[in-house]
């Protein structure tokens, strides 16, 4: 009897080791997909960090339902939050594969268990947009926003929409509410940098505003609006707060050129190309510059 009681504790303890062993070999490899996910995804591997949110996803839903079979709630809940985030960043990748309807799917999953979560009604809203179904888009960002009414970012997103839509007057008391918000958060560095130059050579500081792709889509707004000098000094904000906005360096580029500022146009192309190597509309601005500059 006492030896049956014995070898019961040893297979219980076994077990159990294995259970822990099997749980951190998993939790292990969760995280080094979670990471080679976010990575990917950075610099443009979209294939490669869907395959790695996949298997970060699956590990962790794995653990999850380990620890609800062995009674242990709240350690099976804290995984089971971790897949389903690494199931929202699955869904992104999706919406930069252009696989909108499977993202649209993945979001409204994760919305039907986080109704009150902003980043998944933002998601929502850049899904919808994307199927050019603006209406919808405008409501989803709508309700990000009262969950998150302070996020600039949101209404920056609700802005391009409104942009896209055709509501230019719309789009730019959207990006200037957004606007009001986020310097707020760094009006030290507000007051104590120089104002970018196109001809500037600086670095960007370290602490500034993420600003720089409202003042992008502004300036996108202004000059739809015909307001090409106040289009220009947009993009000379956003690259204020963002020295490698590669979209505002093309466009300041361009509308230098309209206003036959050849020199500083031809140093907007270059410093474009060192962010992107081959870049068509780059080359071709470097180019005219040039012929522009010898003539």
């Amino acid at each position: 009897m006492v030896k049956m009681a014995i070898t019961a504790k040893i297979d219980k303890l076994t077990k159990t080791t294995k259970t822990a062993n099997t749980l951190k070999e998993l939790n292990r490899s969760a995280e080094e997909n979670c990471k080679k996910g976010r990575i990917s995804f950075k610099v443009g591997k979209f294939e490669d960090a869907l395959a790695a949110y996949g298997e970060a996803a699956d590990a962790w839903k794995e653990m999850a339902d380990m620890l609800f079979e062995k009674g242990k709630e709240a350690r099976g809940k804290e995984f089971l939050d971790k897949n389903l985030e690494t199931i929202s960043c699955y869904g992104m990748v999706l919406f930069k594969l252009e696989r909108y309807e499977e993202a649209l799917e993945i979001v409204d999953s994760a919305l039907e268990l986080k109704p009150e979560n902003p980043t998944e009604w933002s998601n929502r809203g850049f899904v919808l947009s994307a199927l050019d179904r603006n209406e919808e888009a405008l409501e989803a960002f709508e309700k990000a926003l009262a969950f998150d009414p302070k996020s600039s970012k949101i209404l920056t997103s609700q802005g391009i929409v409104y942009f896209r839509m055709g509501l230019l007057k719309k789009a730019l008391e959207t990006f200037d509410e957004a606007l009001v918000i986020e310097p707020g958060k760094a009006s030290d560095w507000a007051c104590k940098v120089p104002r970018f130059s196109f001809l500037s050579r600086n670095e960007a500081p370290i602490m500034k505003p993420d600003n720089a792709e409202t003042w992008y889509w502004k300036g996108n707004a202004l000059l739809e609006l015909g307001e090409k000098e106040k289009a220009l000094n947009a993009f000379r904000n956003a690259l204020e707060n963002d020295h490698e906005h590669l979209n505002s360096l093309l466009s300041g580029g361009d509308l230098l050129c309209e206003f036959a500022e050849y020199g500083e146009a031809f140093k907007c192309y270059i410093r474009a190309l060192k962010l992107s190597p081959g870049n068509e509309a780059a080359e071709k601005g470097k180019e005219f510059c040039e012929e522009k500059i010898n003539e």
